[in-house]
């Protein structure tokens, strides 16, 4: 972060007329006032500091002017509810930073001075932030609570929201190829998989007809092949059922094994359950709640106060 003022240095030694002194070198700073919360003001330097802290021309200055404001209410609530921090704690703080970053008083030093701030800067803009947090502790985080009712009440209305793929599910009747077949042995193994179809189609009972005709495994079970995802069936089966309603049936189906018949059962969008999202709806609603909590908060501080934006 670059730190620079906005100081012009003149020397001035003009006679403004008979016995008028004359003036003394002297350091003019070209600054002006952009903003006034209650008793304070926010100079133009200020806004430019701030510019610069957060990357510089990287926002709009009316955006860093409300910043400004903003922290300058909410340090000015911190100072009349006797929020502060000691200079034992501010001490600590440091010496934890330099700890983390591996770093002795020197090479911390060196390392601030890279950003254009000095100790005593960077010890001052800190003392600042820590305040800041422990205000809006006290004002926004205390007495935050969610309970059991409105983390279920978000989650019923958000159900698309916890959605796991789709999932069908299948019942078969499967007509098996032999290995090695003629030609008319192929050719009577595609004619019984299409009589099949056309019975089913005609409204004979599937399971019936499963129990009847299929060689599959699980054709006294009634061909059931259970609930699966859909983009994990068979890519064949895959697209037969996007065209199906739950009851209608598609096939034959060729496969190197043989020909399935299929009818589509059921179809399901399963939702996880509420307890395997609960800490997931509590972060959610947490931090909806803390942002609705501190804009609420900022609101009555600026009502409560006299601010003039000159910028």
């Amino acid at each position: 972060m670059n730190k620079y003022f906005l100081i012009i240095s003149t020397v001035c030694a003009m006679l403004f007329g008979p016995g008028l002194p004359r003036s003394t070198g002297a350091s003019v700073v070209v600054d002006r006032v952009v903003a006034v919360v209650n008793d304070e003001i926010i100079t133009l330097s200020d806004l430019q500091r701030e510019d610069q802290k957060k990357g510089g021309a990287a926002r709009n200055e009316h955006m860093v002017l409300e910043d400004l404001i903003d922290r300058k209410l909410q340090l000015a609530a911190a100072k009349r509810s006797g929020v502060d921090v000691t200079d034992p704690e501010l001490a600590e703080a440091l010496t934890e930073i330099m700890k983390r970053n591996s770093m002795d008083r020197k090479q911390f030093d060196v390392e601030l001075a890279k950003d254009g701030l000095t100790y005593n800067e960077y010890r001052s803009e800190l003392r600042e932030q820590i305040t800041l947090s422990r205000v809006f502790n006290k004002y926004v985080r205390s007495g935050l609570i969610l309970d059991e009712a409105e983390l279920r009440a978000y989650y019923e209305r958000n159900q698309k929201l916890y959605a796991q793929p789709e999932e069908i599910r299948v019942r078969q009747i499967f007509i098996r190829q032999p290995d090695n077949e003629t030609p008319s042995q192929a050719a009577a193994v595609k004619e019984r998989a299409r009589t099949a179809y056309e019975r089913a189609r005609k409204g004979e009972d599937f399971v019936s007809l499963v129990r009847e005709l299929s060689e599959s495994e699980n054709a006294a079970e009634g061909g059931d092949l259970g609930f699966m995802r859909r983009d994990h069936a068979l890519p064949e089966i895959e697209q037969a059922t996007r065209s199906l309603k739950p009851g209608e049936i598609a096939g034959p189906l060729p496969f190197a094994s043989g020909y399935h018949i299929i009818r589509l059962e059921e179809v399901r969008t399963p939702v996880t359950p509420f307890d395997r999202v609960k800490d997931e709806i509590q972060s959610t609603l947490y931090q909806q709640k803390l942002e609705n909590t501190y804009r609420t908060w900022l609101q009555t501080l600026r009502s409560d106060s006299h601010i003039e934006n000159r910028l």
